[in-house]
């Protein structure tokens, strides 16, 4: 394991140097007492983990571990300091320990066993993910799923971890500010409450995307954070599909196919709700657009029905969708479902909302019938 030490002061890394040295596998490749020449040789060396002060006159711990993460994510920070009201921060910027001086040395080993299981555990996982050769999946239709590298789903910690992954990607490459995280996220909760709730959050989320691999999975910067994930998503082919032009009969099996249902719909994420509404339109405005194109293809009118039934379910109350469901299995002369869909718009309209039936549906009902 590959050590540096930085501390602005020199017997405290003297101290530190000894205690190490007693610790096989340990090679120290440099002690600083100035972090911001430090910041600019870790081009130049090669470590594992970063032994660090937290109170420093030219640049404060925190902020050189949050350099640090932004730059060399697969570097590990090792708080040393006798400031104990820094915890929460250091978790905050992913440090994987804070030792308060003075460090016994049984407390020392124990920091850099699980610093050397943390770097197997790493190593072990970024072997797999290369001969996977794979990327990390996500579904967000109905529900959220992320699938590692492993193909395996990922299990999240607390519920709260999980939306915060959700949230986070759901704002795409836009840095969002703490601020804005806890009015999502907890709305009813007090500010120091919910700061603590939130840094608490962060940390296990960082801990548990850097267990199955991803790096430096999430920036803080100016009170900001960003996720940097790559992931395929369901939801993204959905809406690279119904965007664009082409009214493919394989694309519209596909939108179909895509859109078991609404947008994190069983998730109850409220922050979720007005894009789950504007992409349940956009679905439905393209499934539209490909029932009134001019096809006369076999497979393409069965597929039209196909696309009635599920704006019917996606809209069920929409009067023009109703009348041009029943419309469709009049031409195509099928009684039972004129019948069944007829019975549907009756209860939904006159039985559940006590309206009644548009005129049109009615007479096209009635003139089918007197055909007979």
């Amino acid at each position: 394991m590959r050590v540096l030490l930085i501390d602005d002061e020199e017997l405290s890394l003297e101290v530190m140097e000894i205690m190490l040295h007693k610790i096989p596998n340990i090679e120290i490749v440099g002690k600083y007492n100035n972090p911001i020449e430090a910041l600019k040789d870790l081009d130049e060396v090669q470590v594992d983990v970063i032994f660090l002060d937290m109170e420093m006159p030219s640049m404060h711990g925190l902020e050189f571990a949050e350099k640090v993460m932004g730059k060399h994510s697969d570097i590990e920070v090792l708080f040393v300091t006798a400031y104990p009201q820094f915890a929460l921060e250091a978790f905050e910027v992913n440090a994987i320990d804070y030792l308060l001086k003075p460090v016994s040395m049984m407390r020392l080993q124990k920091a850099i066993n699980k610093i050397e299981e943390k770097l197997v555990l790493y190593q072990t996982r970024e072997q797999l993910a290369d001969q996977s050769k794979s990327i990390l999946r996500g579904y967000f239709m109905v529900s959220f799923q992320l699938i590692d590298y492993q193909n395996n789903e990922v299990k999240w910690r607390t519920k709260k971890v999980k939306e915060l992954f959700a949230f986070l990607w759901h704002n795409g490459k836009n840095p969002i500010h703490k601020s804005l995280i806890i009015e999502e996220l907890w709305p009813d909760k007090q500010a120091e409450k919910a700061v603590s709730l939130l840094h608490t959050t962060i940390y296990q989320l960082r801990k548990t995307l850097k267990e199955i691999g991803v790096e430096n999975p999430i920036t803080l910067i100016n009170d900001h954070y960003k996720l940097s994930v790559q992931l395929e998503a369901d939801v993204l082919e959905l809406q690279e599909i119904i965007q664009s032009d082409s009214l493919d009969s394989k694309k519209v099996e596909r939108v179909i196919e895509l859109y078991s249902g609404d947008y994190l719909e069983n998730d109850d994420f409220i922050w979720s709700i007005q894009h789950q509404q504007e992409l349940k339109q956009e679905v439905l405005c393209y499934l539209q657009k490909f029932v009134v194109s001019p096809k006369y293809e076999k497979d393409y009118t069965k597929l039209v029905g196909v696309c009635l039934d599920k704006m019917f379910v996606l809209n069920p109350y929409d009067d023009t969708i109703m009348y041009q469901l029943l419309e469709y299995y009049c031409e195509l002369n099928n009684t039972r479902k004129v019948k069944e869909v007829f019975q549907v718009i009756t209860h939904r309209l006159k039985d559940e909302l006590g309206v009644s039936i548009p005129t049109n549906i009615v007479e096209l009902k009635n003139n089918y019938f007197n055909k007979f």
